[in-house]
């Protein structure tokens, strides 16, 4: 099935689609680059990275709860006379709006390059944004603690616990700050699952909130309710 043209010619950039859809890493780049695949929640199949900052940077989006989707290597382009191909690093809805994100060490990237794209883009209600590898790798706490906190939803997606989010977002409304310990038993923590995995789903939702930025996820980290 051939795919529609979407083309910016007067800039040089041409797609086959602008449709979303990860594109497959080649086996050869996947030895070039710190590639890896890691099932998210934002993403319905399993995501494939190419460095540590990309994956900290989805992390860090699935704990953003204005985030309601992303796609890992999301466009192919054909760039200039030469056609050279580019795929951007993550295409990402955030309040409704799109951005189209490219990672890169210090954020440096060819500035007629970046002028063509983010062009091409704005035209497509797009935004290109240029990010810092050093400013996701800042935030390696915050992803740690999101890397636990999605992969025990992941393993836990068949778990039901609609009524406990309930009653836990009543209790932290009554009570203003809890704990995570109060809920999840560290000496019998199988028993607590519903709680905690309730815990967990209110907070990638964003309706309680905790620091996550400063300290390691466990027992003692405070939660509020947000808004």
């Amino acid at each position: 099935m051939q795919l529609p043209e979407v083309s910016g010619q007067a800039i040089g950039i041409s797609a086959g689609a602008l449709t979303p859809c990860q594109r497959k890493t080649k086996w050869d780049f996947r030895i070039a680059t710190d590639f890896r695949i890691a099932q998210m929640l934002k993403h319905p199949t399993p995501c494939e990275f190419h460095s540590i900052a990309e994956y900290y940077h989805a992390l860090l989006l699935e704990g953003d709860p204005s985030v309601s989707r992303y796609v890992p290597q999301p466009f192919l382009l054909t760039i200039g006379k030469r056609h050279r191909r580019y795929t951007p690093d993550c295409y990402v809805v955030r309040d409704g709006k799109v951005d189209v994100v490219e990672l890169r060490p210090r954020a440096e990237f060819d500035e007629r390059r970046r002028q063509a794209l983010e062009a091409f883009f704005r035209t497509h209600r797009m935004r290109f944004v240029v990010l810092a590898n050093e400013a996701v790798l800042s935030r390696r706490c915050e992803a740690w603690n999101w890397q636990k906190i999605v992969q025990t939803l992941v393993l836990h997606q068949d778990l039901v616990t609609s009524s406990v989010e309930r009653e836990l977002l009543d209790d932290v409304f009554r009570r203003g700050t809890v704990q995570l310990g109060d809920y999840v038993l560290h000496s019998d923590r199988a028993s607590s699952r519903p709680q905690e995995i309730a815990l967990l789903r209110l907070l990638h939702q964003g309706k309680v909130s905790a620091d996550l930025a400063h300290d390691e996820l466990g027992y003692h980290t405070e939660l509020t309710l947000c808004g």
